[in-house]
């Protein structure tokens, strides 16, 4: 009985952990590399839906932001999404019609997409090769 019990509470420890990890990293993107960024197409993400803007944001002043709405672009079909802005005080809110950038995975726009814009490309590599990292 007390083996399960470690057992079962070194598994939810694990979970507790991945979760917020995962929480980090949305709150906290990483920039692109250029190699990362060869990886990524640019899309457009259409809010079809967002979250009521609260009275106040938490203690940095940031505010969180539920949206769902439609990616278009190169290498996939229209994808269906939501996700999470994080806002500045004084960041506009976002409007149901309002189209933002996105960048994702050629053909997995629905799991790999985030907020954002590519960088710009480097003009002394050819088209279709990866920069050096």
């Amino acid at each position: 009985m007390d083996l399960l019990a470690i057992g079962f509470t070194v598994i939810l420890a694990a979970v507790v952990v991945a979760f917020v990890v995962q929480w980090q990293r949305g709150r906290n993107p990483r920039p692109l590399s250029g190699s990362r960024a060869a990886q990524f197409v640019q899309g457009t993400f259409t809010v079809t839906g967002v979250s009521e803007r609260p009275e106040q944001g938490d203690a940095k002043g940031e505010r969180f932001c539920t949206v769902s709405g439609t990616i278009v672009g190169p290498q996939t079909d229209p994808a269906e999404v939501y996700g999470t802005l994080v806002l500045g005080e004084t960041d506009p809110w976002p409007q149901i019609g309002a189209d933002l950038p996105v960048v994702y995975k050629p053909g997995k726009a629905t799991s790999s997409w985030r907020f954002g814009e590519l960088p710009p490309a480097d003009p002394t590599v050819p088209p279709g090769q990866v920069p050096p990292a």
